[in-house]
């Protein structure tokens, strides 16, 4: 069975769990993680024993090649295709996330009877199946390969934006379809900015370099952050650093299935803290990624998510000493039974 086939079952279950009809798919994302095709215009109902792709004339051919197994309906006006056929199968309670819709949108489905339900696509797409695992290892695999080649490039006058094209140029080169997110070489002071700008900046003797970076291979994305310091670190970098490396290895370590995701944070945090610099550690330790470089579960103070078996996660804790410079290292990682596996290696 094809993992698409396999996904439309796990939420067929769900929503028979539930005690729901069926539910609509909206977002090219969902749309290819349940079909394998990506398109705008393009809606999935799936109902407890059904699918149906609503397409305009143009994506059929191209739709095809890619998924012999849900029915195509096609449309003039998309919309009223779905509510017609979703009054045509006589259901009662179709639903549709809130979180993937805009406000005249979701007001839209609500008026032809359709009810909001957060979150059960999430459910599905927190916990990596072995193909996603399997793409996911792939790119955090290109993405550390491309530190390794990135680094000995970095000299003195080199601009941040031309490290960042050369790190996209070997990421691409290596299979990668693009970058992840829009990448961040920051140089200097600049890397005490947690979300920099990459600027036409010129790297300097003796300034810290921070490269948070990551690609797409088979559309899951990776992340990764590395800094250090070129030239001859001076012993207050050396002593940051030496803080939030053994911040991150004791949040990774700590990192398996069923522990809460802010007690990971915690960890983190409470090490950078007892140092002394806790007010200078400004955002969360991590987030999940997959289809979206940004995904539940989130590993900050606020987080109830507890972290489960097949969950891909990064461990990111910073110190950033303003006009100074800003250490991060960040990796990505597969939860396990018993552990984390580091994938950005």
């Amino acid at each position: 069975m094809s993992i698409y086939k396999e996904r439309i079952k796990d939420i067929q279950s769900l929503l028979k769990e539930k005690g729901l009809d069926g539910i609509i798919i909206t977002t090219p994302l969902e749309i290819f993680f349940f079909s394998g095709f990506h398109q705008d215009r393009t809606i999935l109902l799936i109902t407890k024993n059904e699918v149906f792709a609503f397409l305009p004339k143009m994506f059929v051919d191209h739709f095809k090649e890619k998924v012999d197994f849900i029915e195509i309906i096609t449309y003039d006006n998309l919309n009223e295709e779905v509510v017609s056929k979703i009054e045509k199968l006589k259901y009662k309670k179709i639903i549709f996330d809130p979180e993937t819709e805009n406000y005249e949108q979701g007001k839209y489905w609500i008026k032809n009877g359709l009810k909001e339900f957060k979150g059960l696509v999430k459910s599905l797409r927190i916990i990596k199946k072995e193909q996603e695992l399997k793409n996911l290892k792939k790119a955090c695999s290109i993405s550390a390969k491309t530190f390794e080649i990135i680094k000995p490039k970095i000299k003195e006058g080199i601009s941040e934006r031309q490290v960042a094209l050369e790190m996209e140029y070997i990421m691409q080169k290596m299979g990668a379809s693009g970058k992840s997110f829009e990448l961040i070489v920051a140089f200097g002071a600049n890397s005490a900015l947690p979300h920099h700008e990459t600027s036409e900046r010129k790297l300097k003797k003796n300034e810290a370099v921070l490269l948070d970076f990551g690609c797409i291979y088979g559309r899951y994305c990776s992340d990764i952050t590395r800094t250090f310091f070129y030239g001859k670190p001076n012993p207050e970098f050396t002593k940051i650093y030496k803080i939030v490396e053994e911040a991150q290895k004791a949040g990774v370590k700590h990192a398996r299935d069923g522990i809460l995701a802010k007690d990971i944070d915690k960890i983190c945090r409470d090490h950078i803290s007892e140092k002394g610099y806790g007010q200078y550690f400004t955002h969360g330790t991590g987030h999940g990624v997959g289809l979206q470089i940004h995904e539940e579960p989130y590993l900050n103070t606020k987080s109830n998510s507890i972290l489960k078996k097949g969950m891909t996660v990064t461990v990111e804790p910073g110190i950033y000493l303003y006009g100074k410079f800003g250490v991060r290292i960040e990796d990505t990682i597969y939860i396990s039974k018993n552990g984390a596996e580091v994938l950005t290696k």
